[in-house]
């Protein structure tokens, strides 16, 4: 089977020095995916990580004072896919259809990121289920998370 996630963040990612940013509300069901697999990567990994829950527009800085070349920005978004589907979303889509829950703060995020730095920004996507109160992760998104912190982890070793 064809793993096009996997072939995109490893090609966009081998030899760079890249962060990876989780976005979300861990108290929200799906809408915490994106924590999730900040926490899960935490001492895995040598790059830095960073999980900024629902204020990503605060860490425009972080990027750059790491001196990073890519951040892999990780959320829950309404792609219209399968429960647990993890995507690429092109920055494009990001600021004029995609939903995420952050979207206005992503957008403001995106916007810095194109004015102010010259690395490459890339949103991955996780479709969520389930976004009600304390509800925690779905199955579908438990998966889609382990997926990506298995593809993230064998990028950093690249």
């Amino acid at each position: 089977m064809k793993d096009d996630l996997r072939t995109e963040l490893c090609a966009r990612l081998k030899g760079k020095r890249f962060g990876i940013v989780g976005i979300g509300n861990v108290i929200k069901g799906d809408d915490g995916a994106g924590c999730v697999v900040v926490e899960g990567l935490r001492g895995k990994i040598e790059m830095p990580v960073v999980d900024c829950a629902e204020v990503p527009e605060n860490y425009g800085g972080w990027v750059e004072k790491r001196n990073l070349e890519s951040v892999v920005y990780i959320d829950a978004i309404d792609f219209g896919g399968e429960a647990g589907e993890v995507r690429v979303v092109p920055l494009e889509k990001m600021m004029m259809s995609a939903s995420s829950t952050h979207s206005l703060s992503l957008h403001y995020m995106i916007l810095f990121l194109k004015n102010e730095w010259d690395g490459d920004p890339i949103m991955v996507g996780i479709q969520p289920k389930s976004m009600e109160l304390d509800d925690g992760l779905s199955e579908e998104v438990r998966g889609g998370v382990e997926r990506l912190i298995d593809i993230i982890l064998e990028a950093s070793k690249e």
